[in-house]
């Protein structure tokens, strides 16, 4: 290897046009990509080369644990992972050391700490040939995926089914970094598009005419990506264009789907229609969300009772109480004894909920701190740890 191939990543980009100017004066390192998005190493991984990853200063400890669990069989024979820190706490090493980063350089870069480094990194690459690397990596892209399905669902408008759809195929993607697609079912009067502000191409009614034909390279040229990295299927535009949509063609696009990601989330309609229960079939976990008011506890009540003559099995259910902490003179101990199940997660009110969906900003985006965020991510972590 003449060369070392270096990636640099960081959420700033005049940190990174900053180490990749100090870099510039070393002929050992070849600097192949920069970016301000860590998915971009994805497309390095495709061509096996085996690369340096230089990781900012301004990410977390917690960021930089994400990064390392996804990319976790790659380690050590085709990316070795390189921190830099300005002046790095003992705390800081440590937990560098547990998640097997191979080395921690303080910022600003001296020549003296990259001039050691640079015989050791590419010793390392000597002892893992780029074909065992090649191998491994085409081994790992050929596993078939068997993507978790998740429906949120509500027989009662008005309960935030959609907010809470958009919000955690966002959570999922941002703490997972894995394959999730966002599927409006709602094909009068889907919500999706607008919860994301995005301004889809196409939409589910579009693929009707090709779904004898229907493919899984063909579908993704279907859906719209949202900035986050979550991939959405929207429903119509036209609400008369649910007519055409058939439960057959639904459910051939939720197999395939199932085969090309890890996650798919699907937004409910408020009625357990044909689609809604062909669905409930291969689902792994349904999410029935529901507020303090008696209406939707009456009707969470009755949805519990057809999902058991249904069979559908209980330990599938997870219950979403949002707007927990309204007072309006039922507690969350009440609620429980009417339906005979306990809440999984309490999502509270918060102005910031209204504000973000008329922006079309998801919450855990624009407010990952909130207690709102913090109690959807309780239920982002339910799912990735039974997915595992």
């Amino acid at each position: 290897m003449d060369k070392i191939p270096v990636f640099i990543t960081d959420k700033k980009i005049d940190t990174i046009e900053k180490i990749a100017a100090f870099l510039e004066n070393f002929s050992d390192f070849k600097i192949i990509k920069t970016s301000t998005d860590v998915k971009d190493l994805e497309k390095i991984l495709e061509k096996n080369i085996q690369t340096i990853i230089l990781l900012g200063p301004h990410y977390t400890i917690d960021d930089i644990e994400k990064f390392v669990s996804f990319y976790k069989d790659y380690l050590h024979y085709l990316i070795e992972i390189i921190l830099l820190a300005r002046e790095p706490s003992v705390e800081f090493l440590r937990k560098a050391i547990k998640l097997e980063i191979h080395e921690v350089l303080e910022l600003p870069l001296n020549t003296k700490d990259l001039n050691e480094y640079t015989n050791r990194a590419k010793n390392i690459f000597k002892k893992n040939p780029v074909n065992n690397s090649k191998s491994q990596y085409k081994e790992k892209k050929g596993d078939n995926k068997k993507a978790m399905r998740i429906m949120v669902f509500s027989t009662k408008g008005g309960t935030g089914a959609s907010f809470l759809a958009a919000n955690l195929a966002v959570d999922l993607t941002t703490q997972t970094r894995k394959d999730i697609t966002l599927v409006d079912l709602n094909y009068q009067f889907g919500d999706i598009a607008l919860m994301l502000d995005i301004y889809p191409k196409n939409n589910i009614n579009d693929i009707i005419p090709l779904i004898d034909q229907l493919d899984s390279e063909t579908l993704k040229s279907f859906l719209t990506i949202h900035k986050s990295g979550v991939k959405v299927l929207p429903a119509p535009i036209d609400p008369s264009q649910d007519e055409s949509i058939t439960t057959e063609s639904t459910i051939k696009i939720v197999d395939i789907l199932t085969e090309i990601n890890d996650f798919i989330i699907f937004d409910a309609p408020s009625i357990f229609s044909e689609n809604v229960l062909a669905i409930l079939e291969k689902l792994d976990y349904l999410c029935m969300i529901t507020t303090k008011d008696v209406p939707s506890i009456k009707n969470l009540k009755i949805s519990l009772q057809v999902l058991e003559r249904l069979k559908f099995p209980k330990e599938k259910i997870l219950i979403i109480m949002n707007r927990s902490d309204s007072r309006v003179g039922i507690t969350l101990n009440e609620i429980e004894d009417t339906i005979g199940r306990k809440i999984n997660i309490a999502i509270p009110s918060n102005r910031i909920v209204p504000l973000t969906i008329n922006k079309g900003i998801p919450v855990v985006l624009n407010y990952p701190k909130s207690s709102v965020s913090k109690n959807i991510n309780k239920l982002t972590k339910i799912l990735i740890n039974t997915k595992k």
